[in-house]
Formats: structure tokens, sequence, C-alpha cells
């Protein structure tokens, strides 16, 4: 049977080198399987589970909708498991502690989920040094990350976690998933068109480490999604085979680079601060939905600053610990605003940047529209695989949403064209 891992095959075993970094990159991933059925499939990992103590970790209806495809699977090879179906869960710290110490006499996790079940399992086994193998219930870029994006005290976090030694994804149950979960990875990955050019804008601008390399593995499977999304609806098997591609190597570019800017920038800011902020009023809109709608936010500011003729110039911003203790709770504020300063010009500073505009921007605009991507492209891909566009679709009232697009910035020190929003003076013609 056909493995549809593509390029991900010679990043398992060592020969992919990146014409960027001239390096050679191996994975720390023992096998990754996108295959039609797992039924059909002779996996290499199975056998040498036989003789371990296994706990399947799932949520109630990620087993519902590929747990027992997967248990029968095991029996089948005979696997001995015990299960885990969790009922109900939060994406904490205090939570995933106590997971944790429901699963410590176990060799292996065997994760059954997507977004924060995975998120919860590669906790566990990173706290345990247990082995995680992940069976993903629809798509999701933590499969393949070194960190999780837990709430601790209300703030997400960035954790440590455990890269899985196997994942899994069958497509014939993602042609069963619903509809709105394909949606949600398909804004997930789209993201790609606006992280790459925060990512170097952040390089020219604070000197911020780049590699192409992690985008690079992802521009055949995008080219694919940006044309042909309306064909992840009817099950096309390449289609979503570039789907479930592009949702992995979303996460792989962390693994390569050590660090999660390839895949989360400004838009990734604006759907934490959903998360963080609405509270019990948020309307149940899933993570990759958030990051799509806030996507086409980020790509329309991109393109007005990148299309523009003016010379570009940074006006003060006056931003003080203040700002940040009216926002947040004031056990965090300081923190934040710490971290917030390795990207804040102000006095000299500002005065430096405005010279480096000066002097460079013009070859900074050159190389950046390289890879600039036409908001309408994307906004006809999310619309023709039916997917939300806009907070109104999702259910965030105009007033929240504007106070997250001018807020959203001061969450982390990724440098986006959020801040370059507020800098030039237009974040204000970006509100809705």
């Amino acid at each position: 049977m056909k493995n549809f891992i593509g390029i991900i095959e010679d990043l398992l075993n060592g020969s992919y080198l990146s014409p960027y970094s001239g390096k050679k990159i191996k994975l720390p991933i023992d096998e990754i399987a996108i295959i039609p059925d797992i039924n059909d499939y002779q996996f290499a990992h199975l056998p040498k589970i036989k003789k371990d103590k296994n706990l399947i970790i799932s949520g109630k209806s990620s087993f519902e909708a590929f747990g027992k495809k997967v248990a029968s699977k095991f029996e089948k090879e005979e696997i001995v498991y015990e299960k885990l179906i969790l009922e109900k869960y939060e994406s904490t710290v205090e939570f995933a502690k106590g997971l944790s110490a429901k699963a410590k006499d176990y060799n292996n996790i065997i994760c059954i989920g997507s977004g924060s079940v995975i998120d919860l399992c590669k906790y566990v086994a990173h706290s345990n040094s247990q082995q995680l193998i992940v069976y993903c219930s629809s798509l999701s870029a933590a499969a393949t990350t070194s960190t999780v994006s837990l709430k601790n005290k209300g703030i997400k976090e960035s954790v440590k976690s455990k890269i899985p030694e196997v994942i899994v994804i069958d497509l014939n149950n993602l042609k069963q998933t619903p509809h709105r979960l394909l949606r949600s990875a398909l804004g997930d990955v789209l993201c790609r068109t606006t992280c790459q050019v925060d990512w170097l804008t952040s390089h020219f601008l604070l000197d911020t480490f780049y590699d192409e390399t992690p985008f690079a593995l992802q521009y055949e499977d995008e080219k694919i999604l940006l044309t042909q999304s309306d064909k992840i609806l009817t099950g096309d098997m390449n289609v979503l085979a570039a789907l479930a591609r592009m949702t992995l190597l979303n996460g792989i570019a962390a693994i390569i680079i050590g660090s999660t800017h390839a895949g989360s920038m400004g838009e990734h800011l604006v759907s934490h601060y959903i998360d963080m902020f609405m509270g019990s009023h948020h309307p149940g809109s899933l993570h990759g939905e958030q990051v799509g709608i806030a996507t086409l936010l980020l790509s329309k500011i991109q393109n007005d600053v990148l299309k523009s003729t003016e010379k570009h110039h940074f006006y003060p911003l006056n931003i003080t610990l203040h700002n940040f203790e009216q926002i947040f709770d004031n056990q965090v504020a300081a923190s934040l605003y710490n971290q917030f300063k390795n990207k804040y010009f102000e006095g000299e500073s500002l005065i430096n940047i405005n010279k480096k505009l000066d002097l460079h921007w013009k070859d900074y605009q050159n190389e950046l529209s390289k890879f600039l991507v036409p908001t309408d492209v994307i906004y006809n891909s999310l619309v023709k695989s039916g997917a939300p566009t806009n907070n109104i679709d999702l259910n965030i009232p105009n007033e929240f949403y504007n106070v997250a697009i001018k807020n959203a910035f001061y969450l982390r020190d990724r440098f986006s064209y959020l801040d370059i929003g507020y800098y030039l003076k237009r974040i204000d013609h970006y509100l809705v």
C-alpha cells in the first residue's frame, strides 16, 4: 500500500539536504504513515510494543470516530492495551499534570485524537519519559511539534513536550471526518502564507534568526491547497494527502528550526487572544478557523505595506508597563512586558530602525514580495472549501474582534505586521 508521505520520507531517513542551510535534516521520529487505510498496512511499530504496557488515551468523540478502528487493528495484531477515554478535558498545565499522574505506570502512550488531546498526550509522555504513538483522528500540526500550547494561570504558554515516535493518518478515516474539522486544518496550514513574511521581516528589522527550509518543504502542497481546496470535501485522496502532509510539515518546521516561528506569528497571536479573553462568551470556534480568519487579516496588512510606494516611517508607541496592567492580571503583566521589550522600538532603537528603513526598505520590500501571496488567493481557497473567512462567521462580535486585533501583539515578542500596523499608525484601518 502506498504511503503518501512524499518529501517527509527524506526527512525520516536523513537524506534531505536543505539548499538554504546546507544541512542534512533527520527527524527524531521513527515512523510516519499517511495511508488509505490502517487495516491494509503493515506498521513497523506494532511488533515492537506487543510485550509492553500500552495505554490508549482518547477523547470520547475521537474514540468513536477513529478509536474503535484502531482498537480493532490492535486486537488483530495481538497488541494488549488499556484505555482512558476523556469525557471532559482542559488544555491547561494543571489538567495535564493530573493526567500524567494517572498514566505514569505504562510504557507507551497511544494517543487517538487531534489538537488538544494530542497536546495533553505529548505533555504526559514527556513528563513520564514514555514512548508516544499518535493516531490522528483529524489533522493537527500539534502532532509533530516539540512544544504544546497550554494555559497556565489563564495565559497560553509554549510548554516542552514529547515528539512522537510514530504518527499515523488514515485517509479513509479523514474522508469521514466532519467537514468543519478539515476546513479548520486548511485554515491552520494556510498561515504559511503570512508566517514567512512576518518572520523574514523580523529577520530584516530585528536580526531574528531565519531559515527558509521549513517553508520550502510546504510550497508544493500549498499550491494544491490554494487551487483545489474544494476537493478536500469530495474526499480526493491526493488533496487530502497534501493537506495531511502540510499539516505535519507545519509542525515539523519547529523541529527543524528549534522554534515555532515558521508556523506561529501574528495570526496565531490573534487566535490566542480570542482563546484567552473571550471566556464564557467563546463561541466554540476551532483553532484553525480562528487562525484562518486572522491569516486573512495579516495578509491584508502585509499586502498593503509591501505594495505601497510610500516611504515607511515608524512612529513612537509610548507603551509602558501600565498598558499591560490594564489588559492582563498583575501576576503576568510584568513578565509579558519584559518579553515585549525584546521587539519594542523606542528612543535610540526607534531612531536606528527608521534609519534602517530609509536605507534598506526597498531591498527588503523586493525580497519580501517574492513570498507575498495575494489576499484574494487565500480567501478564495477558504471560500471554495466552505471555511469561515471573517469573525462574524465564527460568531465573534466585531467589538471583541477589534480588541483582539489591537491587543494581540502584546502577547509575545513575535514581531509581525500587527506591530508594523501600530508603528505606521495604520492598525485602525484593519478593524471591522
